[in-house]
Formats: C-alpha cells, structure tokens, sequence
C-alpha cells in the first residue's frame, strides 16, 4: 500500500494555475489571429467594393459617352435630331429631359429621317439617362440609386448601373460657354460635361468607403463642333482617353 502511494506522490502534471495560464495564452493566440483574419477580411470587402464601384462608373461613363456623341446624327442631313426633338402633343414623354441631372437627345439610326418611338432599330435613335426615375418617368418617392437608360419598349426605363448617388450633366454651347437653361436652349447645345459619382453598397455601409466621382466632357460630334469647338477633342480616342483618365478621389 506504501509502494503505490510513493508512485502515485511520483507522477507529473500541470497544477490549475498552469492550466489557467495555458488557457489564457491560448486564447490570446487565437483572439489575434481571428483579429488579423478579420482585418483581412475587412481589406478585401473594400478592395471588392471600390473595384465594383470603378467598374460602375467607367461603364456607364462610357456608354452615356458613346451616345451623346453621336446626337443629331442624320445621314440625310433631316433637321430635328439632336436635342430638338419632343414628343409630339399628347404623345408621353416618359420623363424625357435635358437638364442638370437628365439628358436625353436623338439620332437618325436607321438613316430613314423618321424618328421611330417604336419598331425595330428604334431604341439607337434615342438616347435618355436618368437616376432614381419610375417607369412612367416620374421621379421615384424612394431613391433607388439605380442609373437608367430610356427604352422605347414597354419597360421605358432599363437600369444600367447600380449604386449611383448622382448624376450630373452640364452644357456647353460652341464657343465654350455654360448654357444656365438647357432645356429652354436645346438648338445651341454642342457638347455635354458628365458627372457620375459611384456610392457603396448598402450592405457594406459598415465599410464606410468614401464615394467614387468620374466627370469626362462629351462634345457632340454631328451638331456643328468639327469647327468651333474650342477645346478641340472631337475624336472619339480623345473622348475615351478622358474616361479612363478621370481623377477618382
């Protein structure tokens, strides 16, 4: 009995003390790594976001670019292209304007000096951009931050881009100036300044990344500018140089 006594005295082992400290250690390790994990983490969702939001922005640049271009286009020379046109009265015109923060003109496509409100090919001769607008062109109660493009079909407004927080359009007229009043003054607009500016998404609001600006200027290159335009970028390389180019603070 004494033997197994003394044998038992002899085993070695960790006292609650060790075993607390062990613990204790332990849990810092793993608090810091779950701490670089996150923070990892956290760097990744923001690099996701502002990527998405870049992308965004250079997309929607560019078509509003490539469209506003080509305003006024008529093979046949037909006036009432361009930022002329209306819908004729009582006709809708589901929220169509040129104005701060809308913008919307037309083109002769299918070079048959009609400007077609439905059919094949009609979609090309217009072209519409609005933010936060409804269906029948209205202004919508809630903003949504969706950018879209007029559509000649039974869904009048196609969203294009996401995340938008706004959308602002100014114009110039040949020599360079600001026109205070576009919509009063649409026979001398020749060219558009264009501001996007991208906003986080929603669900990474916690994020707390700041917002995305792209501006690029657009001159229109069938209404007259090849003659007088002061800032001479009438080629489409230089119109696109100026998108990809665009400071995004």
């Amino acid at each position: 009995m004494i033997k197994n006594k003394q044998g038992l005295l002899g085993q070695s082992g960790m006292t609650l003390i060790e075993v607390l400290v062990a613990m204790a250690i332990s849990g810092l390790v793993v608090g810091a790594i779950h701490s670089i994990f996150q923070t990892h983490r956290r760097i990744a969702a923001k690099q996701e976001q502002t990527s998405l939001m870049q992308q965004e922005l250079l997309s929607a640049m560019s078509l509003i670019s490539e469209e506003l271009r080509m305003c006024g286009y008529s093979a046949q020379g037909t006036p009432g292209f361009g930022f002329l046109h209306r819908p004729q009265a009582g006709a809708p015109d589901y929220g169509r304007a040129t104005n701060q923060t809308a913008v919307y003109c037309s083109r002769d496509w299918n070079n048959d000096g009609i400007l077609n409100e439905s059919g094949s090919g009609s979609l090309r001769e217009h072209s519409g951009f609005r933010l936060n607008v409804t269906n029948d062109g209205s202004a919508k109660a809630v903003p949504d931050n969706v950018l879209r493009k007029y559509d000649t079909g039974a869904v009048h407004w196609q969203p294009i881009s996401t995340n938008i927080g706004d959308l602002r359009f100014t114009y110039f007229n040949a020599e360079g100036a600001a026109i205070p009043d576009p919509q009063a003054n649409p026979g001398i607009i020749r060219g558009v300044k264009v501001a996007i500016t991208a906003i986080p998404s929603p669900l990474r609001a916690s994020l707390k990344i700041g917002n995305r600006t792209m501006s690029t200027m657009v001159w229109c290159r069938n209404l007259g500018t090849d003659r007088r335009n002061p800032f001479n970028t009438d080629s489409v390389n230089a119109d696109l140089a100026v998108v990809a180019s665009s400071s995004i603070p």
